[in-house]
């Protein structure tokens, strides 16, 4: 009698003070495991590979959903370029305003990689980022 007391009085508690499946959040979304930086570790433009030219291009995925893509040229020569993404399950968008346009790309994500395939010019821009450490 007393198990069957317990369970009427818990039931109005799971009813009334539960919350919907649906609306949780995947570990994946609260651990992040996906932030942090990544080092370009190919960039090849029409079959011509352009890493050599720099010395570093970083794409830094933050916390809040916001990224940063960096390079240093083998010149000295700095820039970066800015906005939000989001990960979406195995496709990385980037989103950001260039000269007053909205633009938009989206990556295959996959195990620390982000790969890319774009047209540029005409030709094909190929790019791999991995993340560091």
């Amino acid at each position: 009698m007393k198990k069957f007391l317990f369970a009427f009085l818990l039931l109005p508690c799971l009813l009334f003070a539960g919350c919907d499946v649906n609306d949780m959040t995947s570990l994946k979304d609260l651990s992040r495991p996906y932030t942090g930086e990544y080092e370009c570790r190919k960039l090849l433009l029409g079959g011509e590979d352009l890493l050599s030219r720099f010395e570093s291009v970083r794409l830094t995925l933050g916390l809040h959903g916001d990224f940063v893509l960096s390079y240093r040229d083998t010149e000295g020569g700095e820039g970066s370029f800015s906005g939000k993404y989001t990960l979406a399950g195995d496709t990385l968008t980037l989103r950001a305003n260039a000269g007053g346009r909205e633009l938009s790309y989206e990556f295959p994500y996959s195990d620390g990689k982000v790969i890319g395939r774009l047209q540029m010019g005409g030709k094909l821009l190929l790019l791999e980022f991995s993340m560091i450490g």
